[in-house]
């Protein structure tokens, strides 16, 4: 009697032995001429996997260290984007220990074998130690270039160009940057900070100060420095800083100097750390990076190093997606009251698919005038302005959450998802779906 399960056992059987007999003439460097193994995978895939489960059987998962601070949110977000990638992926067997930034990597590192390593306080002596180990390692650090490492980390000059951008939005005219001297990521965000606001304004004041080391200044003395600074600057301004902590440092100087935040001031810092940013006063508007999505991607990449892949691209740069506006920064610097007025309405009401006669209704001002107006303070049109924040509203959907594109077309003012995605694609050049798989990799 025919037995189906016996049947299709053998035929497995034999699909297997198949393969297995081409992975071992690949791997004994015989020519064996085919297109496609009957399961699917080419050759030298097949090897790769064959490879890969030899190293790691299923009883040994790999031995990776984690080597990223625990202590601030910006290191939880790796771990946690790790964590993610471990849950659709290889599971590994993880060495972790929670320690602060800046902490000194531990002794265990170099006294057991690892797979793979994951590191962010990498520093040119580390790197060498590293190299001399001969295992796959992901740098994380911010601090040093070219350390001959495959890298994953935040593209810090377009956190400077996200921070300009959202003073230039609200129109402002002045500008300034507070930062620390001698710190590689400081300096790539006062770049991008100064590439976009010096293409139309003169040079920008910028104040820095060290941030580690015996030359650091008492608190007090600080923030009494930045005061007198910020008195001589034209105002309204913005000003942002190179992340959180220096940002609460400008807010305690226009505290001490009297200086109102946001009319005369607004300040933008960087890491969005929520519960600090809600602390400040006021509450801290905040360039969010994306930290998960680099813990995502260097977990992705060390798999691949681990499993003897040579991935074409070893340096990836991870940008921002949004500024989380709070008070700080809240305001408009346009002293024109029918502008003010009409970016107010437009702020309002563009996620409820207003168009630009409904912002002409309500400044009471013809069409031409509003647009002269608006190409005057914005070098934009009203429409360009609804368009704007329809845009932002819908990266930050695609991005956070995992709604349909019928449902972010009703959120972000669009009747039909299908012109939704033609503005979409015009404004940033790819469609919805495309940038949603870019930012949330899976």
């Amino acid at each position: 009697m025919w037995n189906p399960c016996r049947h299709y056992r053998r035929i497995a059987m034999q699909r297997y032995a198949s393969c297995l007999y081409l992975v071992k003439c690949l791997a004994n460097n015989s020519f064996v001429k085919v297109s496609l193994f009957k399961t699917g995978f080419t050759p030298v895939q097949a090897y790769n996997r064959e490879k890969y489960a030899g190293r790691f059987p299923m009883n040994k998962p790999p031995q990776v260290a984690l080597i990223i601070e625990s202590s601030v949110s910006y290191g939880r977000s790796i771990l946690q984007g790790i964590a993610r990638y471990m849950a659709s992926h290889h599971r590994w067997s993880v060495y972790f220990e929670q320690h602060e930034l800046g902490t000194a990597p531990p002794a265990w590192l170099a006294s057991s074998h690892w797979d793979g390593i994951l590191c962010r306080p990498t520093d040119p002596a580390l790197a060498r130690r590293l190299l001399h180990m001969h295992v796959p390692v992901v740098d994380l650090n911010d601090l040093y270039e070219n350390l001959k490492l495959p890298w994953v980390g935040s593209n810090h000059r377009a956190i400077g160009r996200l921070g300009a951008n959202h003073f230039v939005e609200r129109g402002f005219r002045h500008f300034a940057f507070c930062g620390f001297s001698k710190e590689l990521w400081a300096l790539q965000r006062r770049e991008g900070f100064c590439a976009v606001v010096e293409q139309e304004y003169f040079p920008i004041p910028v104040y820095e100060s060290p941030w580690r080391g015996s030359t650091v200044s008492r608190w007090d003395l600080e923030i009494e420095h930045i005061g007198k600074w910020l008195s001589d600057l034209p105002k309204p301004i913005g000003v942002m800083a190179c992340n959180d902590a220096r940002a609460l440092h400008l807010l305690d100087a226009c505290h001490q100097t009297r200086i109102l935040v946001p009319e005369e001031v607004a300040v933008v810092g960087v890491d969005n750390e929520e519960i600090f940013c809600e602390l400040c006063n006021p509450a801290l508007s905040s360039v969010a990076p994306e930290a998960e999505r680099i813990g995502y991607q260097a977990a992705e990449l060390l798999d691949k190093l681990m499993s003897g892949q040579s991935p074409a691209c070893q340096r990836i740069l991870i940008d921002p997606v949004r500024i989380v506006t709070r008070r700080s920064s809240d305001t408009l610097a346009i002293k024109d009251r029918t502008v003010a007025a009409a970016i107010r309405f437009i702020n309002e009401q563009a996620l409820h698919g207003c168009t630009t006669t409904d912002v002409t209704k309500f400044v009471r001002v013809s069409r031409s005038f509003l647009e002269r107006r608006f190409r005057q303070h914005l070098k934009r049109s009203p429409q360009a302005e609804i368009r704007r924040v329809q845009g932002s509203r819908i990266k930050q959907l695609l991005t956070e959450t995992d709604f349909t594109l019928e449902r972010i077309s009703e959120l972000s003012g669009f009747e039909h998802p299908e012109y939704m995605s033609v503005v979409f694609k015009r404004l940033f050049g790819q469609t919805p779906g495309q940038y949603r798989k870019q930012m949330r990799p899976r």
